[in-house]
């Protein structure tokens, strides 16, 4: 992988005060603070604690506009974010990433997915998203969105893609791969078992839907075998109540286990205040969770329908 940013900074500024004897320097701007990271699990790579989520939230804004998504994304690795989600079925959304990618790579821990089921119809898939995103890896690609009330009623639903998986895995297309899924969290766990994979990206939202098994059962399953949990959900919430998605967020983060969180960003403000809550982060404590998620089913009864199971949704609002 290409040398870090972080890395040429350092070799800057050392080199500047090698040569302030004799010479005038340039003035060197100190560094941004970066925001936290944590162990993706088994995988053993850093990552940010905030992760971009770049579906429906960042390409709608960002239509015809990749001046504007160059921004954001560059911004996001200024700040050291550097967990990116997207998958080929997220219209542009691996077009409008190709560009700052190919040119920062080293600096990026780039995820795609699919939820196709055939071996050729996802590799087919695979081979597009590495062309879009003009890399010839993924550092993690995800089994996605399993849904038993759509043939998902086991993990031989999708045997021939998990053959493709293992096949792109030997071939070097892929580093690592994992499963998600926002319909229950029984199927996931068949997967865990089934699949072993190194990693899981699943709903942590505050008020706990399917009776809490996601944080009860899902996760302390997930982390046993020391999978890389990323959070997702977390915020979509918001929309249809008045809580605070700080701290929305703050919750999915400070869940035992959770790596990453992945928020929906179409808006430079957007990545700068996530940023700030994610750098020296403060976690809840297991009593204030378990107040505020209280506080929040209270608004948001986790016994009402789920926003991403209502008509009209779409899986590219990660948030």
């Amino acid at each position: 992988m290409k040398g870090s940013r972080r890395g040429f900074v350092a070799t800057t500024v050392g080199g500047g005060l090698a040569g302030l004897a004799g010479t005038a320097t340039a003035e060197v701007k100190p560094q941004e603070k970066q925001v936290d990271r944590r162990i993706l699990g088994k995988t053993g790579a850093e990552v940010s604690i905030y992760g971009l989520g770049l579906g429906s939230a960042f390409t709608k804004p960002m239509e015809g506009n990749p001046e504007g998504a160059a921004q954001i994304l560059n911004r996001a690795l200024d700040l050291g974010i550097n967990y990116w989600d997207t998958a080929y079925s997220y219209g542009d959304s691996e077009v409008l990433i190709g560009p700052v990618l190919k040119e920062r790579r080293g600096e990026v821990f780039m995820v795609s997915k699919s939820s196709e089921k055939t071996y050729d119809a996802l590799m087919k898939e695979l081979e597009g998203s590495l062309k879009r995103l003009q890399t010839d890896h993924l550092d993690l690609f995800l089994m996605h969105n399993w849904q038993p009330n759509k043939g998902d009623t086991s993990p031989k639903a999708r045997e021939g893609a998990f053959k493709a998986v293992v096949k792109a895995k030997e071939q070097g297309m892929i580093n690592y791969f994992g499963v998600t899924g926002h319909s229950g969290p029984d199927i996931l766990m068949e997967c865990i078992t089934a699949f072993e994979p190194d990693a899981l990206l699943t709903t942590f939202p505050a008020n706990r839907p399917s009776d809490g098994r996601y944080e009860d059962e899902l996760l302390p399953m997930a982390v046993e075998r020391n999978m890389g949990v990323i959070a997702m959900k977390s915020v979509r919430h918001v929309r249809n109540s008045d809580q605070n998605p700080t701290e929305l967020m703050r919750y999915a983060m400070s869940l035992p286990g959770v790596c990453t969180t992945i928020i929906g960003t179409g808006e430079v403000a957007h990545v700068d205040a996530n940023a700030k809550l994610a750098t020296n982060f403060q976690p809840l404590d297991k009593k204030q969770r378990s107040d505020f998620s209280k506080m929040v089913a209270m608004s948001i009864p986790s016994g009402l329908p789920q926003p991403w199971d209502l008509p009209g949704y779409t899986d590219g609002m990660l948030a």
